[in-house]
């Protein structure tokens, strides 16, 4: 008898934490998404085979591009194929149907393999009144290599979400580069 009663009190239990949860589901003060908030993709600068173009880095030391098509990324990217590398040289020119690149880049002392992931991190892409922001964080190697390297973070974002206006990058929330378009 005390078994199927505890049967079924946990039965009942289960059942109104089930219509419960169901009921918050729907409620009206859910979250809705953030339409200033873009969504993005990091690109490591390895993943394709090539290199940033050179730039003066003496008057401009911090670089900042949006590549919005196949013809600026050959502006900005130089390809570097390798026999047996299977990696593309860049995007293929359907894939800026659906996507654009933030791009941002400076000259280093060359990073060791450890820190080399965390130099560049993204933090955000966020658009209001008309200005699409790059908020991300810059730490200098501190490896005390002997040479010098130009590194960049790209980061992909829908094509949609972003057609014209202003671009900034913030590096360690301070603003760094403007672009108008």
């Amino acid at each position: 008898m005390r078994k199927m009663i505890w049967g079924s009190l946990r039965c009942l239990l289960s059942l109104s934490m089930l219509a419960g949860m169901t009921a918050c589901s729907v409620m009206p003060w859910s979250e809705k998404e953030d339409p200033t908030v873009v969504p993005y993709k990091t690109i490591m600068s390895g993943s394709y085979q090539g290199f940033l173009k050179n730039w003066d880095d003496q008057r401009q030391p911090v670089f900042c591009a949006l590549i919005r098509s196949r013809d600026e990324w050959e502006q900005w990217m130089k390809a570097a194929p390798t026999q047996g590398d299977k990696r593309p040289t860049g995007p293929s020119p359907d894939h800026f149907e659906r996507n654009q690149y933030l791009l941002v880049a400076r000259t280093m002392s060359a990073p060791d393999a450890a820190e080399r992931p965390h130099v560049f991190t993204p933090l955000s892409v966020s658009l209001r009144d008309g200005t699409l922001r790059l908020n991300y964080l810059y730490r200098a190697p501190a490896s005390g290599a002997s040479y010098r390297i130009k590194d960049y973070l790209m980061v992909a974002i829908p094509k949609e979400r972003f057609t014209t206006g202003p671009v900034v990058f913030y590096e360690n929330d301070r603003k760094v580069c403007q672009l108008d378009r």
